[in-house]
């Protein structure tokens, strides 16, 4: 945003909100089951912490919108 400006970094936002929950999610996604059953206990936090990332995820609007509006900004 500083070197583009709001309009200029929308692309790159929207970027981002697209690839930084899905990272998330998979990195957690890949430490339960390195936990295995430990890792959905509440022995550990990963359980909570999953829940916690796919509301946020979920939260900021479906990826297909983001991935539609890159697509669009994209090709103009």
């Amino acid at each position: 945003m500083d070197k583009y400006g709001n309009k200029g970094a929308r692309s790159k936002i929207a970027q981002i909100k697209v690839a930084v929950p899905n990272m998330t999610l998979r990195v957690n996604d890949r430490a339960t089951h390195l936990h295995g059953s430990g890792g959905i206990s509440s022995h550990f936090p990963l359980a909570k912490v999953f829940a916690s990332q796919r509301t946020l995820h979920l939260a900021d609007g479906p990826d297909e919108v983001r991935r539609r509006i890159i697509a669009r900004l994209e090709t103009k």
